[in-house]
């Protein structure tokens, strides 16, 4: 798939490590978030998701300017293929096991190719198993906006030449 010149630009906005954590007292550790290269419609309007077993990290995705919070969720299914399609799909295809844990802890519940063969999973792999969440995100600065920094103008939409 062809890169977009938004794409590449977001890319090299977003993609930056974080230091975080998930609740007050874990511990902090530090991640890339990733930007799915693939936009649904127009991809003026971003969104974060995050799975619930892999949070706080998440994935940047563009989707179309129409698009809210509301009807985000009727996206989810498809964008969560995109993201195992582009980042690798971190669950068993045959069982379901997680394939984030060590391959001993694999073989115990599985024996097919994958759960033996593997590598331990990594981020930005996807394991979705357990649902997701997601919210509106503000474009970073240097794009031109519409919308409190919500929605990419129509202009700079237009440059991307699709």
């Amino acid at each position: 798939m062809a890169e977009d010149a938004i794409y590449s630009r977001l890319a090299k906005a977003i993609e930056r490590r974080e230091r975080t954590r998930l609740w007050v007292s874990d511990p902090w550790f530090t991640f890339v978030p990733r930007v799915l290269p693939k936009k649904q419609g127009d991809g003026r309007r971003l969104f974060a998701i995050t799975t619930i077993n892999q949070r706080p990290r998440y994935w940047v995705v563009r989707v179309d300017s129409s698009c809210d919070s509301e009807n985000f969720c009727e996206l989810i299914d498809e964008i969560l293929t995109d993201l195992e399609d582009a980042f690798g799909k971190g669950r068993c295809g045959y069982s379901g096991n997680n394939l984030f844990q060590s391959k001993r802890e694999r073989r115990m519940c599985c024996d097919c190719e994958d759960c033996q063969e593997l590598p331990v999973a990594k981020w930005p792999m996807v394991d979705a198993d357990g649902g997701c969440s997601w919210g509106r995100m503000q474009w970073p600065a240097g794009f031109g906006t519409e919308d409190d920094g919500y929605l990419l103008s129509a202009q700079q939409g237009a440059a991307d030449g699709r």
